[in-house]
């Protein structure tokens, strides 16, 4: 995307396009009224963006002071971009509510959260524990996860749908756990027997020379092990992803919670994944595995009330002082994403995008359906409304 310089000329050479603009409209005289949303950037140039078919300047150019950011910028009809005014051509291309695009992307960010008077961007798709919601389903799984742990189950099982939330229950219950509780975080662990050993030696900071042999790898995981319970520490292997595990990875984890002392356990695992991990471990040449498993939860995507609480609650946590979002643009956003987090994430982060360039303060259903409307939302329909009900 082409970019204003960021000098102090700036605001000087945008007033002057846009007078520019304005008296090329004028001399047009049009005055049918004219539907426009906002100028947006391309690689040729800046255009006004037009919703009506038959009318408007084609061809229309101007010249900017300083050509080099923003090369030519030309009046581009018979097309539908984020928003709408309606208004006279000079009022709609000269409104300050339509901006000249081309600010650094830090400095737009920067408008968009003052826009709705945040501090944050509030549907970030990065897991943020300072964002978690608790929902009932959110707090029965994570009290399995620690009934898990504080009862040296030998292995949890959590599952839920992509998007769900387990990664974030995950990083919440890593930073609140006590330090005498040694953990290894595997990621989306595959390959052969014996890569996952090395997997989990890695994950705990533990040495596996490439030609050690997997007797040998399994002689120092067992010593680790050992060493951690005489210093009175326990020692949790978490695998997120764990339903891309094959059926001898699962069959070789459960071999580790084989190594005990007596009455203790000195390995506990959480395996955290999707629904078809459920349906995996049932399978009846994995029944001892399953027979080890002592705490386990789904979490189920969240209904219409719990996604409209959800939307307020992260808008809250971003310094917003009430919810943006109209009750009508919630329950559309819950259709549309199945009350799936990520999803939701997703479909609000882009309506604030199509308020904020409106200069909207309040997303509505129309501002949604505008989003679903343009296409602009690729989650619609990723979900599975049948697997949610496991």
């Amino acid at each position: 995307m082409k970019q204003w310089a960021s000098d102090s000329r700036t605001t000087e050479q945008q007033n002057a396009v846009r007078v520019r603009v304005s008296r090329i409209l004028a001399k047009k005289k049009q005055k049918q009224p004219f539907v426009a949303s906002a100028m947006v950037d391309s690689d040729q140039g800046v255009y006004f963006k037009s919703r009506r078919s038959n009318q408007g300047f084609r061809g229309a150019r101007i010249r900017p002071l300083n050509p080099e950011p923003c090369k030519l910028a030309k009046i581009a009809p018979s097309e539908r971009v984020i928003g709408d005014y309606v208004g006279n051509q000079t009022e709609a291309m000269t409104a300050e509510k339509y901006p000249l695009p081309g600010r650094c992307m830090n400095h737009t960010l920067e408008i968009y959260t003052n826009h709705f008077g945040l501090s944050a961007r509030p549907f970030s798709l990065v897991p943020d524990p300072e964002f978690l919601f608790w929902s009932p389903a959110h707090r029965r799984a994570y009290t399995m996860l620690e009934y898990g742990i504080l009862t040296c189950a030998p292995i949890t099982l959590i599952t839920g749908e992509v998007g769900s939330g387990k990664t974030t229950l995950l990083h919440h219950l890593l930073k609140n756990l006590d330090t005498g509780i040694k953990v290894g975080l595997v990621s989306n662990a595959q390959g052969a027997r014996g890569e996952l050993l090395r997997w989990v030696l890695m994950s705990l900071d533990q040495p596996c020379s490439p030609d050690a042999t997997y007797v040998d790898l399994f002689e120092s995981f067992q010593k680790y092990l050992i060493a951690e319970y005489a210093q009175g520490n326990r020692v949790v292997i978490i695998f997120d992803e764990a339903q891309n595990l094959t059926r001898e990875s699962l069959e070789e984890l459960r071999m580790f919670t084989n190594i005990n002392a007596n009455k203790d356990e000195l390995l506990q695992l959480v395996l955290v994944g999707q629904p078809e991990l459920r349906d995996i471990v049932r399978r009846p040449d994995l029944r001892q595995f399953a027979q080890r498993v002592a705490a386990n939860f789904h979490l189920d995507t969240m209904d219409s009330a719990t996604v409209c609480a959800y939307i307020g609650h992260r808008l809250l946590a971003a310094g917003a002082s009430r919810n943006l979002f109209n009750r009508s643009a919630c329950e559309l956003i819950h259709e549309n994403t199945g009350g799936v987090p990520r999803l939701v994430n997703q479909l609000c982060d882009l309506s604030m995008v199509y308020a904020f360039t409106n200069n909207q303060k309040i997303i509505t259903l129309r501002t949604v359906q505008l989003v679903l409307d343009d296409g602009a939302f690729f989650g619609a329909g990723a979900f599975d409304t049948e697997s949610s009900k496991i």
